[in-house]
């Protein structure tokens, strides 16, 4: 092997390399850029419901409700705030797949329960048919447009307060 097809081949391996560093830049940013937008879509879809569901409707003038001078329903540490994903409470009626869930506070939730929802009481799976009124559950989920809650875990407990 003489000078000249040394040197071709060494330029060459220096070429194929910068060339295989560039591919793996482009794969590394594009896989940064998918996670980046998976980020922003659940980011966007959070807050597209975030004042219905936190604040409820707004009333009165700059959305005053109350006699604070916030417009946070009930004062700026008010109780009337709704958990956009998630809620605890007694289970007081089942239909389909909805469940109504009245909260610590008193109020009435409505719960969607798809295929792809888990229920769990302790360890062991379960399905909506084996929910039973007044039992006891947490549930996490996402908000739907209307304020119904879309489970994704639903969490049974015994009467005993263990889970």
């Amino acid at each position: 092997m003489n000078i000249r097809e040394t040197v071709k081949t060494r330029s060459f391996k220096i070429a194929a390399l910068a060339v295989g560093v560039i591919i793996i830049a482009l794969i590394s940013f594009s896989g940064g850029v998918a996670v980046g937008l998976k980020k922003a879509r659940f980011s966007y879809k959070f807050g597209e419901n975030y004042e219905r569901n936190f604040i409820g409707s707004r009333m009165g003038v700059m959305g005053r409700r109350g006699s604070d001078n916030f417009g946070f329903p009930g004062g700026p540490g008010g109780r009337d705030f709704r958990n956009a994903h998630g809620l605890a409470g007694a289970i007081i009626s089942i239909s389909d797949n909805n469940l109504i869930v009245k909260d610590k506070d008193g109020k009435e939730n409505t719960v969607t329960v798809t295929g792809k929802t888990i229920i769990k009481r302790q360890r062991d799976d379960i399905g909506i048919s084996d929910l039973k009124q007044d039992d006891q559950i947490v549930v996490m989920g996402s908000p739907g447009d209307n304020g119904v809650v879309n489970a994704d875990l639903i969490r049974v407990f015994d009467n005993n307060g263990n889970n």
